[in-house]
């Protein structure tokens, strides 16, 4: 017969091999709390929980890094963020990070007869000063219809009188330091002298660049992306020929009459694609 004790409050004080098992329990309870727990993570109960954090963090790491995930150019800042300033990205989609612009010229009545787009990009960093007054001018249509009255091959094609008297720009600008050269294919104002630019561009067409001009001081405000095959292509058979005196004074009517070839921009406008040309088509 067993004996068991009594506790100090009259109670049968628990036997060694009592508590052994009682441990034994215990510790096989913990254990099997600690694998559910383990297939639960493994099975991933709660997915959309999981899948919608992913989506969330992917979105926050967009709207910090607005580049293209693929690595292709720059996004629509106000896009990606959900912006709803239509008109104001309406404004900007043209603008570059450093203030730049995309132009484009349509040419037509080239040598060939044909027609083509001369893509150009303005660079402030280059010259400010020309750069603000060409985009001035750009968003008053002034180029419209300005044909190419002075052709020197392989050296420049000159354009920008009005083509109609009535619109004249006269006001001069302050000139620009040259910053950067005349190589092939970049945009620069012709001038008179110092401090007298006002709204003929040239564009230079010799192959290795003209950077005599440079130290003349014409500092080139920016350069054709694309299209230049069509600059070379511009009527030159009157060379210099146009009296730019007659030009100012009579606009197109004296060139039309005269020098009815010559090559003209039939319409000028920001970005790559017209507005509104791609609804028209449809």
């Amino acid at each position: 017969m067993t004996l068991v004790k009594l506790s100090a409050g009259g109670r049968p004080a628990a036997s060694r091999k009592m508590q052994r098992y009682s441990l034994l329990k215990t510790v096989g309870a913990v254990l099997l709390t600690l694998g559910l727990i383990a297939v639960l993570f493994q099975n991933d109960p709660f997915p959309g929980v999981r899948k919608a954090a992913m989506r969330h963090r992917r979105q926050a790491e967009l709207q910090r890094d607005f580049r293209n995930p693929e690595g292709g150019e720059v996004a629509d800042a106000g896009a990606t963020a959900g912006s709803g300033d239509e008109g104001g990205d309406a404004e900007n989609k043209h603008q570059l990070e450093d203030g730049g612009r995309i132009f484009t010229f349509e040419l037509e009545s080239l040598t060939d007869g044909g027609k083509g787009k001369v893509v150009i990009e303005t660079k402030p960093s280059w010259a400010p000063l020309g750069v603000q007054h060409f985009h001035e001018l750009m968003d008053a249509n002034f180029y419209d219809q300005a044909k190419f009255f002075r052709v020197v091959t392989d050296f420049v094609v000159q354009f920008g009188i009005a083509a109609n008297p009535a619109n004249k720009r006269p006001q001069e600008i302050q000139d620009d330091p040259v910053v950067q050269t005349n190589a092939r294919g970049t945009l620069t104002y012709a001038t008179s002298g110092p401090n007298t630019r006002t709204t003929q561009l040239f564009i230079n067409t010799r192959k290795n660049g003209n950077g005599s001009l440079d130290r003349q001081g014409f500092a080139p405000i920016g350069e054709v992306i694309s299209g230049m095959e069509f600059v070379d292509a511009i009527y030159a058979g009157y060379a210099q020929r146009p009296d730019q005196g007659k030009i100012q004074r009579q606009g197109n009517a004296y060139l039309d009459k005269e020098f009815p070839l010559l090559s003209y921009i039939s319409k000028a406008y920001k970005g790559e694609v017209m507005e509104g040309a791609a609804d028209s088509e449809e």
